[in-house]
Order: C-alpha cells, then sequence, then structure tokens
C-alpha cells in the first residue's frame, strides 16, 4: 500500500511540475505580445493624457459648475457624494457627445466650481438657461437612503464649458 501511495504521489508532483513550467513558459512567450498590445489600445484612447496639463491662459479656461441645493441642509459627506454623482454624470455625457470638449477640459486640469443654489425652482432656472446656450447639464435625484426624501434634486452640474459661457449661467451665484 505504501508504494501505491508513494507512486500516485510522485505522479501528481511530477504532473504539476509540468503543468508549472509549461504555464510559466506560455506566460513568458506571450507576456511581451500581450504588452505591446495593451499599450496600443491605451494610446488609442481619448481621454489617456499623454501632454501635460496646461495653466498658460485661465481667462476662458474650461470648467465644470456644480449648484448644490442650499435649501436641503445637506452635511458635507452628502454634498460630497452629490457632487460626485453629478460630476460623473457630466463626464459621461460630454464622452458620449463631444470628446474633443472632455479633452480640452481634462487638459486644463478639469476644473470644478461648486456654487450655492437656494432652492429647485433656482435649479430648474439654470437648467434651463443652460440648454438655452446649449450648454451640457444635468439634474441629480437622490435616492433617499439618508438624509433628504427619496427623489430630491440635490445638484446640477453645468458644462464643462468656456468660462465666459457659464458666467452667463452662473455668475450670479456664490461660491458654497
Amino acid at each position: 500500500m505504501g508504494m501505491i501511495a508513494s507512486n500516485a504521489y510522485l505522479a501528481a508532483f511530477s504532473a504539476g511540475t509540468v503543468v508549472g513550467i509549461a504555464s510559466t513558459y506560455v506566460f513568458l512567450k506571450f507576456r511581451n505580445n500581450w504588452h505591446t498590445q495593451h499599450e496600443n489600445k491605451v494610446k488609442q484612447d481619448p481621454l489617456i493624457m499623454e501632454e501635460k496639463y496646461e495653466f498658460e491662459n485661465t481667462d476662458d479656461e474650461i470648467r465644470l459648475i456644480l449648484g448644490v441645493r442650499n435649501d436641503l441642509k445637506m452635511q458635507k459627506g452628502k454634498v460630497a457624494a452629490q457632487c460626485g454623482h453629478a460630476s460623473m454624470d457630466a463626464f459621461a455625457k460630454v464622452y458620449k457627445k463631444s470628446p474633443e470638449l472632455l479633452k480640452s477640459w481634462l487638459k486644463t486640469g478639469g476644473t470644478k466650481i461648486v456654487v450655492r443654489v437656494d432652492s429647485e425652482a433656482q435649479l430648474f432656472e439654470l437648467n434651463s438657461r443652460a440648454k438655452n446656450l446649449n450648454v451640457f447639464s444635468c439634474i441629480i435625484c437622490d435616492a433617499g437612503h439618508t438624509q433628504v426624501d427619496p427623489g430630491s434634486r440635490t445638484v446640477i452640474a453645468i458644462g464643462p464649458a468656456r468660462k465666459s459661457v457659464l458666467e452667463q449661467i452662473t455668475g450670479d451665484l456664490k461660491l458654497y
């Protein structure tokens, strides 16, 4: 019995060793190929920034405005989460509809400005102004799991767009 167990052990050990050596060989052989293909794919993505940020002329830079409803009295963490949702929504919209605008915005650092909005009515007014000037905008509705009622409109993202255009929409609002 001891001989059979040791032979089975030796066979399993040998098979595992052969499989390990073969898979290491295959991995090393194709590794360089995979890296080359992956690097080429990454270089084709318009969002991969190989250039450095450009901050020379900030007079009319591209930025994103985040308008936070002040009347909801959300805590800091809630405001941060809602602004994150709005930023991601704006990013997704502009990525799909205007990748060159997105690239320009990211090239200048992806500036985001947070301002106070006094009410839901003012949120809708800002959205209307943005639409009239053909500027991307999106209003975030909360799920209502924590601090605000379900469906509460919490934040509006306006842009990214040139500072001069955004001033026409949000120039009268105070910083948050």
